[in-house]
């Protein structure tokens, strides 16, 4: 059965997974992982595994993939713990006014924990609307079953009538350490069909069955996995032993080593089932016919340190946190499947991707002040190169802080941090562990980088005062003085 779209435009996906970490791919540091969906899309599409997140932190990020612009062009910032603000134009907007139907299905997260303490998240889902979509049947981020407070989404909602709710809460709350949790290393509680990627990928299916409209689609569909609480069903959790786990980069005492091996094992068995329901979901748009006229884009928000040089989760600007691989599949692309594009790229290139995609408008008409870059013409081989360097940010400039700005080439990557600056060869160096900053021979370039450090922040727009949420451009400068202070001050002479 096919789409009865009958226009020229292509059907669009964007597919995304939450927290996965750039080298846990089949063929990357863990052997014998198995991911066939993501495989399959590589073997299609071509794949930009230098991909870097713009801010590794899941608000920022999914913000930056809306709206086209860095989170600190906005006045949620470059962190997590702000509700987004109302008003930005999106990518999504413009595919609707070019005739697309766009549709949500899983996270989005534009809301903070206080305001999902408060409110289901079935009501706020008027707010993603208003932001380009369609269609919305959004969730909340697992984790937050760990917290305190009552917090309701469609997926609690399923959990309570199958009477398993409070045995999940019980059980994600035991696997968070800052909570006191003991439990590293243990199979999900509840089974495979009722597992949070299994539900999404149910209405996914539903959603792709179901659609019949003239009009071409534009769905993001967003999975969950392989973000914490690690805890993946059977059989999938069985399949990776800690004892095959590489120990993290800069451990060495036996006891976190252990730890972090059973993560590993855990995050691994979570990736695998992450793939599986992907995998469920795009078998339905194949089966629909609609392969030849879609183009697919893969990605995720951010990746994890899994224990590399002692660290937890994301925010970190070493590659384990911040690279973000992505793969686009597109039926009009004139390179080979399987091709493996170097040139740099960011999260900010994803909306600028989509719109060239599906839309005739100019980036900087649909989504003003925008940084981003279409991928598209790179990836269908009508370009020869995308970025030579990356940028990424977390945090405010300010004293007191644990902020940082990145530069990031094939081979280098430069980082400005409150607490020290760091300067990696990344080809001979690739999980930052020998610090080059003093290194008088490498002057020049950790000059140079802070330079294209600069130069991005100079160039960057504050989004024009038609826009209801527009940031005052003299807030703007005042955050960024304490940064150019910073660096200006600092440069040494060659």
């Amino acid at each position: 059965m096919s789409n009865k779209n009958s226009t020229t435009k292509p059907n669009i996906i964007l597919l995304t997974d939450d927290e996965h970490r750039w080298d846990f791919y089949s063929g990357g540091l863990i052997d014998g992982l198995n991911t066939p969906t993501i495989d399959s899309l590589k073997q299609k599409g071509v794949t930009l595994p230098n991909s870097i997140s713009n801010c590794p932190v899941c608000m920022p990020t999914r913000f930056t993939w809306l709206t086209g612009l860095y989170a600190s062009q906005s006045p949620s910032g470059p962190r997590n713990g702000k509700d987004w603000p109302l008003g930005h134009p999106t990518f999504a907007h413009a595919l609707q006014r070019a005739g697309y139907h766009t549709s949500l299905i899983g996270k989005l997260h534009s809301h903070c924990g206080p305001t999902l303490s408060q409110n289901h998240l079935k009501d706020l889902e008027i707010h993603t609307k208003e932001r380009g979509f369609d269609d919305v049947f959004e969730c909340c981020g697992r984790s937050i079953l760990a917290q305190k407070g009552e917090k309701n989404c469609r997926y609690t909602d399923y959990l309570k009538s199958r009477g398993i709710y409070e045995k999940l809460v019980e059980d994600t709350r035991s696997r968070d350490h800052r909570l006191g949790g003991k439990n590293f290393h243990s199979s999900s509680v509840i089974d495979i069909e009722d597992h949070f990627d299994n539900f999404l990928c149910r209405e996914m299916v539903r959603w792709i069955d179901s659609y019949s409209s003239e009009k071409p689609f534009f769905l993001h569909a967003s999975f969950f996995g392989p973000h914490f609480p690690l805890d993946p069903p059977e059989p999938f959790f069985s399949r990776y032993k800690p004892a095959d786990m590489p120990p993290p980069v800069g451990v060495d005492d036996p006891e976190e080593i252990d730890f972090w091996q059973k993560q590993r094992a855990s995050y691994c068995g979570l990736i695998e089932f992450t793939d599986y329901c992907m995998g469920k979901f795009l078998e339905a748009v194949e089966n629909k016919g609609l392969f030849d006229n879609t183009i697919i884009i893969f990605t995720s928000d951010h990746g994890d340190m899994m224990g590399d040089h002692h660290l937890f989760f994301k925010f970190k600007p070493y590659d384990a946190s911040a690279r973000t691989p992505t793969v686009i599949y597109d039926p009009n692309s004139k390179r080979p499947g399987g091709t493996i594009l170097q040139d740099m790229g960011e999260a900010v290139d994803i909306p600028a991707t989509l719109l060239e995609a599906g839309s005739d408008e100019h980036l900087q008409e649909a989504m003003p002040g925008s940084p981003g870059l279409s991928m598209l013409q790179y990836a269908r081989g009508e370009k020869d190169s995308h970025r030579k360097w990356a940028y990424s940010e977390l945090g405010h400039l300010c004293p007191g802080s644990k902020a940082w700005r990145l530069a990031r080439t094939q081979d280098w990557k430069y980082v400005f941090g409150t607490h020290g600056d760091m300067l990696f060869n990344m080809k001979e160096d690739p999980y930052e562990t020998n610090n080059l900053i003093d290194d008088k021979d490498q002057l020049k370039r950790m000059n140079d980088m802070r330079g294209l450090i600069i130069e991005r922040l100079g160039s960057l727009l504050v989004p024009p005062a038609t826009i209801q949420c527009n940031t005052d451009p003299s807030n703007i400068k005042s955050l960024n003085s304490e940064f150019y202070k910073g660096l200006l001050g600092d440069m040494q002479q060659d």
